[in-house]
């Protein structure tokens, strides 16, 4: 059984290599009833070899402000308690059904991004996380929860990517950036329904990425800011 759990398929071939950081989750378990289920949110950056690398700097302590939950398909919402380990923080969960569990996570405590030393403008950012886990059931969920949100399903040997914005499918031509298991780099732009659409080329674990930029300024904690980033990393595992 193919089972999808985090984000970013492609269409063919991936020409660029991005050296951005970002956080993602690493999802394992069974897929089975009463089997533990663990969650990982890590960050990290992909190098010039197009490896992905988890940091254990400072930034690693800043993961624990993620507030994690998992949903089941009836609507409840369990909070997830993460702890930290030595290149991730980690909770898990034991799914006492099948089903298709929405795993969450958002992240609205972290800095701004100063960047008044170099004469950029700071930035504060606002950070989604979002996966889907399948127990001894296949399927899709469609309905978004997040402020910024994704959901995907299959059509074919083609994933659909629909990309939510406040509870609406995003704009038209919303760029959607989306890595492969090997960390090359695609660009799409979603259709009127939100939509894009890739053919997975390899097992392993693709993310998809979509951004939101509020022209709103304000300060927090002691830094003010010009505009507030929103991003969602929907993370998709292709066994």
């Amino acid at each position: 059984m193919k089972r999808i759990c985090h984000v970013l398929l492609l269409l063919v071939g991936f020409p660029v290599i991005s050296m951005a950081h970002g956080y993602w989750m690493d999802i394992k378990g069974a897929g089975k009833v009463n089997q533990p289920v663990a969650i990982q949110i890590c960050f990290g950056e992909i190098d010039e070899y197009s490896v992905r690398h988890r940091e254990t700097g400072p930034e690693l302590a800043l993961i624990g402000d993620f507030k994690i939950s998992v949903i089941n398909e009836k609507g409840q919402r369990i909070a997830i308690q993460i702890h930290q380990k030595a290149d991730c923080w980690e909770g898990t969960f034991i799914p006492k059904e099948k089903g298709i569990y929405q795993i969450l996570g958002i992240n609205d405590e972290l800095p701004v991004v100063d960047r008044s030393k170099t004469g950029g403008k700071n930035v504060r950012p606002i950070d989604y996380l979002c996966a889907v886990y399948h127990v001894e059931k296949p399927g899709s969920v469609s309905k978004p929860v997040q402020l910024l949100d994704m959901v995907t399903y299959s059509k074919g040997k083609l994933i659909i990517g629909k990309a939510f914005n406040n509870g609406n499918p995003a704009a038209n031509n919303t760029k959607i950036r989306v890595f492969n298991p090997e960390n090359w780099e695609k660009s799409l732009t979603t259709d009127e329904q939100g939509e894009v659409s890739f053919m997975p080329t390899m097992k392993g674990l693709y993310i998809l990425r979509q951004d939101w930029v509020v022209p709103v300024a304000g300060t927090y904690k002691g830094l003010p800011y010009t505009s507030i980033r929103h991003r969602c990393n929907y993370c998709l595992r292709v066994d």
